[in-house]
Parts: structure tokens; sequence; C-alpha cells
């Protein structure tokens, strides 16, 4: 899925609810049914609602989130009904590169993420305690590998320029990664789980978060550029890097295929392998279209950019966009390897850093060709996830 700017093109609003309907059939226990809205004890309402990017009448991206139109008081707590139909629509197989929206209290957000950790169930959560809105992603290969690349990248060149500068191992080793993770916000009771986090790591600082990293490939550019505010105007950290990925022209509502054998079902997909490593090589489309049968199974990556945000004394300062590619084109040798925003000093705190140059100094952490080779890799990854997904084997 992809960021998707701007507003559905009415002219195929039917396909779209059809394709979204196809994605949430897990909403429907006797399978894809007509849009309803349903009452019940502790949820008022619900429905399906999609957004699109459209053009010439074929849906290009699709988003289909589960939300609930009424949320409920702030006085009660959710029914067990209520939440026990949440807990059951994530224990059906969902795609990956789907966002799923649900009101609930805090409790019930706390037994969404009690499920998760009891079943090894891999999506994340996260909370806004303002709307009390839990959303729900399953990331794609192509939004992991970008994230650990993007974090690894700026660890290893901060530690690289400190250690030329003799700074010792008892301020570099402070500087980490910090695995999957929940932040809450005890200000509005939000839980954020960010892609990645850099922290420096000190008993005696309150300031141990130093950069936020937070990937765009499964929401819109307007939800992303709200998580990232949200880091920075809460305090939760100074510096926020964004990574957007776009994606177009994906075909939708894949149909699913059934094998009578292992051995049939392996065969084709070497077949999907051997075609998309076919068009990424010998046709040059490391960046997509990815196509078999007349699916397309990964579109093409038209844009990749990043943001900084950073926080000063009065507003939150963000950057202009640094782009990799660019409708379609990558551009990524003109880039500016320190995005123009990361230093030195935004990985130590003032207190273990002093020296004013070397603070200043620009992290040029992008090394453009193992970035490309790697979106490259992780999009036929992807694409192949997605073939996987349609694969089944008769009972």
């Amino acid at each position: 899925m992809s960021l998707i700017d701007g507003e559905p093109d009415r002219r195929s609003y039917a396909n779209v609810r059809q394709a979204a309907w196809q994605v949430m059939a897990i909403t429907s226990r006797e399978g894809v049914t007509a849009p309803e809205t349903r009452q019940r004890s502790g949820i008022k309402s619900t429905k399906i609602s999609t957004i699109v990017t459209a053009k010439n009448d074929t849906v290009q991206n699709v988003t289909a989130k589960v939300v609930t139109v009424e949320e409920v008081s702030a006085e009660d707590e959710p029914m067990e009904t209520e939440i026990s139909e949440v807990l059951e629509i994530l224990r059906r197989p969902l795609p990956s590169g789907s966002v799923l929206e649900f009101v609930v209290s805090e409790g019930g957000y706390k037994k969404i993420i009690e499920e998760r950790e009891a079943f090894n169930r891999k999506y994340r959560v996260s909370y806004d305690g303002k709307s009390r809105t839990a959303i729900i992603c399953f990331p794609t290969y192509l939004h992991e590998a970008s994230g650990g690349l993007v974090i690894d990248s700026m660890v290893s060149e901060a530690v690289r320029m400190l250690q030329n500068a003799g700074v010792g191992d008892d301020v570099t080793s402070r500087i980490r990664r910090i695995g999957p993770a929940t932040i809450d916000s005890s200000s509005d009771g939000s839980y954020k789980e960010p892609d990645g986090l850099i922290v420096f790591e000190d008993s005696e600082s309150d300031n141990a978060f130093r950069i936020v990293l937070e990937v765009g490939f499964s929401q819109t550019y307007s939800s992303l550029n709200r998580a990232c505010l949200w880091w920075v105007e809460q305090g939760e950290a100074p510096v926020v890097v964004s990574l957007c990925l776009t994606e177009n022209n994906k075909s939708s509502g894949a149909a699913t295929m059934v094998f009578r054998t292992t051995e049939e079902r392996d065969a084709q997909k070497q077949r999907y392998i051997d075609a998309f490593n076919t068009q990424r090589r010998q046709e040059h489309r490391p960046l997509g279209p990815l196509v078999y049968n007349g699916y397309t199974w990964f579109g093409t990556l038209r844009d990749a950019f990043f943001e900084t945000y950073r926080a000063t004394d009065s507003v939150v300062a963000k950057s202009e966009p640094v782009y990799l590619v660019k409708d379609g084109v990558d551009i990524s040798d003109g880039i500016s390897r320190d995005l123009r925003a990361i230093k030195v000093g935004d990985f130590v705190p003032y207190s273990w850093l002093s020296d004013d140059i070397l603070r200043r100094s620009a992290v040029n952490f992008l090394r453009p060709q193992t970035f490309m080779q790697m979106l490259s890799d992780a999009i036929f990854r992807t694409a192949l996830n997605r073939v996987k997904n349609t694969f089944a084997l008769e009972e």
C-alpha cells in the first residue's frame, strides 16, 4: 500500500468499494457482504470506509479501514463484545500493508497489545488518547527494510565520526538503536510505536530519546505528518526523520490460487520469482512495476523522500523534502547525504560532547547505491509476499 494524496475520483467509487470489501472480507463470517451498519452493545456503529487514489477509472491504491462512526463516551468502558470483535478480526489473515482503525478505550488498546504479545502477531499499534483511536498497521517488507537501513546507517556513521575525532567508547557506546518499543505519553494518554528510535543511554538525563524515525508506506501523508509532529510537540524527541514511500498503479483484488500439493505451489512461486527477477534486471525495472499474468504485484515506486522535524524555541521546524526517487526516476546520486539537517550533536547531549565544531558536523549517513539496492530488493520481496498471500493448499 502507498502514501495516498487527495480525494478519490468518484467515477470509480463502485470499484473502490468492491476492492475494499475484498480486502476486508474478514469482517464477515460469511465472506464478502454488502456494507451495512450494525447496532450492538459497547460500540455504536461500524462501517467500512476507503481512501483511494484513482486515475482513468482504474483504482490505483486502496486503504481499507474499519472505523467506528460514533465514539463511546469517555466515562464508559467498551463492552466485552466490542473488544472481542476487534480481536476476532485481528486473529484472521490480513495482508501486509493493511491499516485498521478502531475507537476503543485505553483498556481496549491494552487488550489488543496483550493479544499481540500472547500470539506473537506481527503488527504495530498506536493509540491516540485524545480521539481514543487505535491504529493497527501490518507492515510490508519494504516498510521494515527501509526503516532498518536508515536507523543502522545513522548510528554507524555518527559513531564513526565521533571515533575519528577521538571521542572514547564511554560516549560512543551509549548511542544505540532501540528495537520495537512502545512509548507512552502521560500528557495525553497516547501510546506510539515508532519505526525507529535512537537513544543516548544516560541514566541522569531526561532526554534519552535523540532521533525518531517514521516510515510512511501504509498511511496518508497527512497521517504521517501528524505522527512526526506528535513526537516533537509532546517533547518526546527533539528530532524526527520521516521517509515517505509512494507506490503507483498496483492492481487490486487478486484471486486466491488453490494448489493440490506443495510441489505445485512451489513450482508456481518459482515462476513468479523468475518473472520478477527478469523484469528487475534484464528489463531494467528495479523500482517496478513487477507483473505476472496481467496482474501488477508491485506498481512503480513513484516517490521516495526524506523530511526532518526539529524542535526550536517556539515552533517545529520542518525541512524541505530530499528526494531519492521522484516521479519514478532514481535521482539519488544528486541528493545531500546529510539530509541538510542531521548533525553529530543530534546523537549526543551537550553535557557529554561540548565541542561545537564537532556537534555541528553533518552526518553523511546515506549511501545512495546501497540504499537504492535495498529498495529494489525490498520491492521484490514485497511483491512476492503479496503473491504468497494469494496461495492456498487444498484441505
